[in-house]
């Protein structure tokens, strides 16, 4: 399953996990145990053993707008 995560590394994705709860945020890392996740509300962590399936998340479905790659805006590093 590694493998197949690698293809999704730093897209927006959902995560089905046992018990029917899905997961949406943008994939940041997989260890051997755990997958970590970059949601609006905060970082989610999974353990890998109650991940039943990751997929793409289709733009339509995403509420939130546009989701940002980095945790601080690049206009606070410019110079004036």
């Amino acid at each position: 399953m590694k493998d197949n995560l690698h293809k999704l590394l730093r897209k927006h994705v959902e995560v089905l996990v046992a018990g029917g709860i899905t997961y949406k945020g943008q994939f940041i890392e997989a260890s051997e145990d755990t997958l970590f996740l970059k949601a609006d509300t905060g970082w989610i962590t999974v353990p890998m053993e109650r991940v039943k399936s990751v997929r793409a998340q289709n733009p339509e479905d995403d509420e939130s707008g546009e989701w940002r790659d980095r945790d601080v805006d690049p206009s606070f590093f410019r110079f004036k």
